[in-house]
């Protein structure tokens, strides 16, 4: 609370949302809204999955959808609805040097979960950057680079998951079938649709 009181920016927002400065009931209703906000089947994707309109996605998008589930191998832990599950996964951004938050291991103080962290949603994904726990990738170009070749960025990963031990091999069309794919999940009701600057600062 103290720390949301000495933004100027969030006074502010909180002011204009609930008529006073932030406080541990407003900032419930807050995380509330945003978590609602999650919960939708309002996005192009949908629209062409649900609805047969194929017209609402480019094709672009529908080769993304088919390499999400397939080559890409990314439904493996994003799944369902909204795209995520509620396991904690160790995707390789932990070497206990200058990735050294530890992750679920903080938690539980079990060696094993070393680097795990909670799978998130990817709806709305393109407005949300910086990626990961640690905002270390601006874009979502820089993430599927990461996913594609993930030794290459961090080399020294600790108890990086089996299932990201070999580099994908993706060419550079399929890098942005992937984009578009993650793009289309972007709910119709933001006024800002599609690919989200990537901002200044964490």
């Amino acid at each position: 609370m103290a720390r949301l009181n000495q933004s100027p920016t969030y006074r502010a927002a909180f002011q204009r949302a609930y008529g006073q400065p932030p406080s541990s009931r407003t900032l419930a209703q807050a995380l509330s809204a945003f978590e609602r906000s999650l919960e939708t089947n309002e996005s192009p994707l949908d629209d062409w999955r649900l609805n047969d309109n194929e017209q609402a996605v480019s094709e672009s998008a529908k080769r993304g959808f088919a390499l999400f589930s397939g080559k890409a191998g990314c439904q493996r832990c994003h799944f369902g609805p909204d795209f995520n599950s509620a396991e904690f996964r160790n995707i390789g951004l932990y070497d206990g040097q200058a990735l050294a938050d530890s992750g679920r291991a903080a938690v539980t103080g079990q060696a094993a979960d070393l680097g795990r962290f909670k799978i998130g949603s990817l709806r709305n994904i393109a407005l949300t950057a910086p990626y990961m726990h640690n905002g270390m990738f601006r874009t979502l170009a820089q993430v599927i680079d990461y996913y594609d070749e993930p030794d290459k960025v961090v080399p020294n990963a600790r108890n990086r998951d089996p299932f990201m031990a070999q580099p994908l091999h993706l060419t550079p069309q399929e890098k942005q079938d992937l984009e578009s794919f993650l793009n289309a999940l972007t709910d119709k009701r933001f006024a800002m649709v599609g690919r989200a600057p990537a901002p200044k600062g964490r």
